[in-house]
């Protein structure tokens, strides 16, 4: 008996649907971590690591909203010295999923960031903010878990700005 129950369990793990299901009123959690450096004319070699924790509902099956605090994370130099400097941020975003029920689903976003940065040579807080437009996927390994991987182009909303920022952005993403 111990054996068919045993054979019955592995097919149905085996048999069990990776696809995700997304319905209305459907919460997520992302975990995401990226590289992200800015590009342009004007600007020097750089680049810095962050970590985004995104909360998003689901307003229909293929359209989410959400927001996302981010802790961005850079080696800086201070009075000749290496330094860990962590800034904290955030972004309201949109997600058009092409999908609702699939292994695999890809996605358009748009996102408004906030950043402010303690700029340490003048002391003085800089703000910026940038509107991204990109596109991710999400490639689910379970019906309710994702690996989650995101490019985004931004554009500076200061008049002054030239250039923009890329993210790539990879985590793990989880629907309740």
């Amino acid at each position: 008996m111990k054996k068919v129950f045993l054979i019955m369990a592995a097919m149905l793990i085996v048999c069990s649907p990776l696809f995700g299901q997304i319905e209305s009123g459907d919460k997520e959690v992302s975990f995401l971590g990226y590289f992200s450096t800015f590009v342009g004319d004007d600007v020097e070699a750089n680049g810095f690591g962050s970590v985004q924790i995104s909360y998003g509902k689901y307003y229909s099956k293929y359209f989410q909203a959400g927001f996302a605090p981010t802790f961005s994370f850079a080696t800086i130099t201070e009075d000749g010295e290496p330094k860990v400097d962590v800034q904290i941020s955030g972004s309201f975003f949109f997600n058009l999923n092409f999908a609702a029920a699939s292994k695999t689903i890809p996605y358009i976003t748009g996102r408004y960031y906030q950043y402010t940065f303690d700029i340490p040579e003048g002391g003085v807080l800089t703000d910026y903010a940038y509107v991204t437009v990109g596109g991710g996927i999400k490639s689910f390994f379970n019906e309710y878990a994702a690996f989650n991987t995101m490019v985004t182009y931004g554009f500076s909303l200061r008049e002054e700005a030239e250039g923009g920022i890329v993210m790539i952005m990879t985590g793990l993403s989880f629907i309740f």
